[in-house]
């Protein structure tokens, strides 16, 4: 929990952090976008403001080329004359896309271009004249004066104005250029600020994974200590333990024997009882080290079980109380599983076992055994990582006497009996070790009842 927590926290942060990053990188684009398009209108001013030179000294040289024919009579001065109708024709063309957007000055061009018109028709004019032979005309002359000058005039108000707005433009480029410098160190600010808490809280995250896996290692060692003493416990209840039992049943087996004749039946009934007890403890003691060594990791060797296989041999274990006791055990198909073949023999011995120890008096026997593929979710309590996994439930059901449904739980533990020894012998260890198989395999078992103790079904749960 405290892990799912942590990768939440850094994963919302991650999260925030982001979203901050791609809001903080927006505003940047959009400044950055913005300085671009300042630019670009401030180049489109020195652009309007270089065609507007380009015409005037493009006309200039016209009316150069024009003088210089009318004083020289020479045709290669009429050459700069007829270039530069066809290149003012170009400029002109250009200056109309450029003022397009500002109709002021567009309406200047527009009176340039007239002006312009004019003045051409009165070259055209005095050029045809002086080929003619005829003199200049002097009116004509001062009317051509007139219309340069106006050319100059127009296109300096069209400098003027273009120059007040060059020095506007240029002030929102400044304040442009100075706003994305700005947001870019924001932003950078801010990124290294995130990598700075993103490696501090991994860093954290480190340190405590570091020290979690220390203590983990430290708990495997003490698991292993505790192996080493249960294996130890094993060999000592194997031998030590059991080898008083053998002599207190055998000196008691031979003190029945050599005695029998002499001894009341008070005695002969406690040597009895002694006997039992013995017996009792003895069968404890394996049950006990069966249990603690289904906890060996050791002996998890999984392979392919085929669970068919599995019931067969125990049915044929189980053949003699199941002739005994007429006891009807139907099983369908079974599914072949990864495990361990000897846990999944002990499982079904003892589940088969206690069906027919706990069947109804004077009714026999009648143990079905069905398969079927579930869902995760379909099983009680299991967790959130394992409700989208497959399992095969296998239910053990029988006619037997049943128990209380409160029970069902406390029938797992180890030890924990619902009936007198007197009653049903056992050592209450056999269901403690079906839980514990199962878990060995990641699966669950579990027992299900009803009030009226109209028998029983185990059902367990093992993945595919």
């Amino acid at each position: 929990m405290i892990l799912r927590n942590a990768l939440l926290g850094i994963f919302l942060a991650m999260g925030v952090s982001l979203l901050m990053l791609a809001f903080l990188s927006w505003l940047a684009y959009d400044r950055i976008s913005e300085s671009n398009r300042r630019t670009q209108d401030v180049n489109h001013t020195y652009r309007v403001r270089l065609k507007n030179k380009d015409i005037l000294n493009t006309v200039n040289t016209i009316e150069t080329g024009e003088r210089g024919y009318l004083l020289t009579k020479n045709e290669k001065y009429l050459q700069p004359y007829g270039e530069g109708r066809s290149i003012l024709k170009g400029i002109l063309q250009s200056m109309d896309l450029l003022v397009r957007d500002n109709p002021r000055q567009q309406q200047r061009v527009d009176s340039i271009k007239k002006e312009i018109n004019r003045r051409l028709t009165l070259i055209e004019y005095n050029i045809e004249r002086a080929r003619n032979g005829y003199a200049p005309d002097t009116a004509k002359v001062s009317d051509g004066k007139n219309h340069m000058d106006n050319i100059r005039s127009l296109c300096k108000e069209l400098d003027n104005d273009e120059r007040q707005l060059l020095t506007y433009r240029s002030k929102l480029q400044k304040n442009a250029d100075s706003n994305t410098n700005f947001y870019l160190f924001l932003l950078s600010a801010v990124s290294l600020a995130f990598l700075l808490v993103f490696f501090r809280l991994l860093y954290t995250e480190l340190r405590r994974r570091i020290a979690f896996q220390n203590t983990l290692e430290e708990k495997l060692t003490d698991l292993e200590r505790a192996n080493a003493e249960l294996e130890q416990f094993a060999y000592v209840a194997s031998h030590d333990l059991q080898e008083p039992l053998r002599k207190m049943r055998a000196f008691s087996e031979r003190l029945q024997m050599k005695e029998a004749g002499r001894l009341s039946e008070d005695s002969q009934s406690n040597l009895v009882k002694i006997n039992q007890s013995a017996i009792r403890m003895q069968q404890l003691i394996d049950d006990l080290l069966t249990f603690s060594r289904m906890a060996n990791l050791r002996e998890r060797i999984f392979e392919e079980v085929n669970l068919n296989a599995v019931f067969r041999d125990v049915k044929e274990e189980l053949q003699e109380v199941i002739t005994q006791k007429n006891v009807t055990l139907i099983s369908e198909v079974l599914p072949t599983v990864r495990g361990a073949e000897v846990q999944f023999f002990q499982l079904f011995n003892n589940l088969i076992s206690n069906a027919i120890k706990y069947s109804k008096p004077h009714l026999p026997p009648v143990i079905e055994i069905d398969c079927q593929k579930v869902d995760g979710h379909e099983i009680p309590k299991i967790g959130d990582m394992q409700r989208n996994n497959i399992y095969h439930r296998i239910s053990f059901k029988d006619n037997g006497i049943g128990f209380d449904p409160i029970y069902s739980e406390k029938i797992f533990v180890i030890f924990q009996r619902l009936h007198n020894r007197t009653e049903y012998e056992g050592t209450g260890i056999g269901l403690a070790l079906c839980r514990r198989i199962v878990t060995n395999h990641n699966g669950f078992i579990i027992a299900e009842a009803n009030a009226h103790r109209e028998g029983s079904v185990f059902h367990v749960y093992l993945p595919t």
